[in-house]
């Protein structure tokens, strides 16, 4: 995933379409609230798309732990690696 957002010297730049790079400072008050959740987002490693399946994975988790069986467990496991996997291939 190409990053849009950059910490330089602890402030943030943002990329426009043209590949420039711009201060925040340039950027309307308006939008600044945007920027931040954009950088945050960036921040977690994982893309917009997978981070919006997060809650679903997490809702079924919590249907297995009502009944927490040791295979219901193993599915649990087995969904968090799933997440943290997911992480690692979008690093590299």
């Amino acid at each position: 995933m190409k990053r849009l957002t950059l910490n330089q010297d602890s402030e943030i730049k943002v990329k426009d379409v043209y590949g420039k790079m711009h201060d925040c400072k340039d950027v309307p008050n308006e939008f600044y609230g945007c920027i931040r959740k954009l950088y945050d987002y960036e921040n977690t490693g994982y893309n917009p798309d997978f981070i919006d399946t997060i809650p679903h994975i997490l809702m079924d988790m919590a249907e297995l732990l009502e009944n927490p069986t040791a295979e219901n467990i193993k599915a649990c496991r087995a969904k968090v690696d799933y997440i943290l996997s997911a992480k690692d291939k979008a690093a590299s």
